[in-house]
């Protein structure tokens, strides 16, 4: 049983040491693959779009579906359900799941979640750094809602085209 402040939990550690690509599509697939550890939720194929390994491997339009994935499925939606911004319960790490056993006292965990209007149910906990959900999903949020955006599009638009230059 771990202890946090005076209030107790009944938790078990169960994540993993893992390394993620410095790119904002590679992070947001991070991102989704750390919300589907949490919560039921397995639609529109998404396994594809958790592998953050083969990020590369994604289409411009598998980028953006990816991005509205993110959108989706923000932190607003699972703050304080399934997401805890709790640095104690992930001191050697960034973030850290828990499978849920016997809560007490002032940690309310919720059962299931209505997202997109289905009811998902939760099977695990995260806790995290803030920094961690700055680098995993509001920076690179930010910097694909500008390269989705017209003038996002017309600037990748022109560096393609300065990049294919046949002399």
């Amino acid at each position: 049983m771990a202890a946090f402040g005076s209030t107790e939990y009944d938790f078990k550690k169960i994540g993993r040491t893992t390394s993620v690509p410095d790119a904002d599509i590679a992070r947001i697939m991070y991102y989704l693959d750390c919300v589907c550890t949490v919560i039921d939720y397995d639609d529109n194929n998404i396994r594809r779009y958790r592998n953050y390994s083969n990020w590369r491997n994604m289409s411009d339009e598998e980028d953006r579906l990816i991005f509205l994935l993110g959108l989706a499925l923000s932190p607003d939606e699972l703050e304080d359900k399934v997401f805890f911004n709790v640095p104690a319960l992930c001191p050697d790490s960034n973030n850290e799941f828990y499978e849920i056993g016997q809560v007490r006292r002032q940690l309310v965990i919720v059962q299931s979640i209505v997202i997109g209007g289905q009811s998902r149910q939760v099977k695990r906990i995260m806790a995290y750094r803030q920094m961690w959900m700055r680098r995993n999903y509001y920076e690179p949020m930010q910097r694909l809602a500008f390269r989705f955006s017209p003038a996002g599009q017309r600037q990748e638009a022109l560096m393609r085209s300065m990049a294919c230059t046949i002399s």
